[in-house]
């Protein structure tokens, strides 16, 4: 969709540029009006592409935070277990004592 609001607004400024050629009275009203178009639609073609890579973008961080999350949990619930077998540990090695 970006694609082809790229090109129908420079197909359109083409056609204005044509036309201001050959009427050779470029201040007309539909001349005006279908430049601002043109315009318009140039701009809401990159503002399309942007926000497409934001939300790609926000997708990522995301997913990133949530794995990032889910590696700390891991970590501090592997180092509870550490703590208890060491806990363990040293209650064996004083019973044996």
């Amino acid at each position: 969709m970006i694609i082809f609001l790229r090109l129908s607004s420079l197909l359109l400024l083409c056609v204005i540029g044509y036309f201001c050629y050959k009427l050779n009275n470029p201040q007309t009203i539909i001349l005006v009006f279908s430049g601002f178009i043109a315009g318009i639609l140039f701009v809401l073609s990159y503002l399309l592409d942007i926000s497409r890579k934001l939300k790609g973008y926000k997708r990522e961080l995301e997913k990133n935070s949530i794995s990032s999350d889910e590696s700390s949990s891991k970590v501090k619930v592997l180092e509870s277990k550490i703590e208890v077998l060491e806990k363990a540990l040293q209650d064996a090695l004083n019973t044996n004592n």
